[in-house]
């Protein structure tokens, strides 16, 4: 029993160790999950914060004071990056410098949107309220493309995680039907430089399905 058990040990180590080195290829390590996670709520925040400054905007009130009114009315973590560029921008810092910390604070690109149409606007002129509208506009429709994608890629991440599963299931079936025939993969060096190919093969079919079905919009 023993002899099955070490290597499929061995083996679920090795996968769980390529899993998070995937994730720390991917910009996702897991010491940085809270901050991945508060991005995620600014960004769900962004859509009613541009509409709240393009009303704002409308009604006659400055940039910095549509800022100001989002920091307000809104809930944490958008009022706390808002009131951030507010502070700054009252210290002296100019708008377009606030923006630009705000933008190397949360990672994205609803984020450099906003910034560089803003910054752009607030340079060069133009009507803030309706490139606010626009950009609302643009990340409804990204988000809405995205939701789609996630939903057609999900049974391929499905698919993926079952023919994963599948060879390590019938492998474990196998032996307690014939462990005399099936031992052999663990006592000779052949059988377990099968078993380490096959070990191989599965982490990289693995990584190979989920980079195929991981669409970014």
């Amino acid at each position: 029993m023993m002899e099955v058990i070490i290597p499929v040990a061995a083996g679920i180590t090795v996968t769980l160790f390529v899993m998070l080195l995937t994730n720390l290829f991917e910009g996702a390590p897991l010491r940085f999950y809270l901050k991945k996670r508060r991005i995620r709520k600014f960004n769900s925040q962004l859509v009613d914060a541009l509409t709240t400054m393009s009303n704002c905007l409308k009604a006659g009130l400055s940039l910095p004071q549509a800022i100001e009114m989002v920091e307000k009315e809104m809930n944490p973590p958008i009022s706390e990056e808002f009131g951030t560029v507010n502070r700054e921008h009252r210290m002296g810092v100019s708008l377009e410098e606030a923006l630009l910390h705000l933008s190397d604070r949360i990672k994205g690109s609803d984020t450099e949107l906003l910034v560089t149409s803003t910054t752009i606007a607030h340079q060069l002129g133009g009507n803030l309220a309706e490139i606010f509208e626009q950009i609302t506009a643009t990340i409804r429709e990204r988000n809405r493309i995205q939701g789609r994608i996630e939903t057609l890629t999900a049974q391929g991440k499905m698919q993926g995680a079952v023919v994963s599963a599948l060879p390590v299931a019938l492998g474990l079936v196998l032996y307690f039907l014939t462990p005399d025939t099936l031992s052999l993969l663990f006592t000779t060096q052949i059988g377990q430089l099968l078993v380490g190919i096959f070990i191989f093969l599965e982490v990289f079919g693995w990584i190979l399905i989920r980079r195929i079905v991981t669409i970014n919009v």
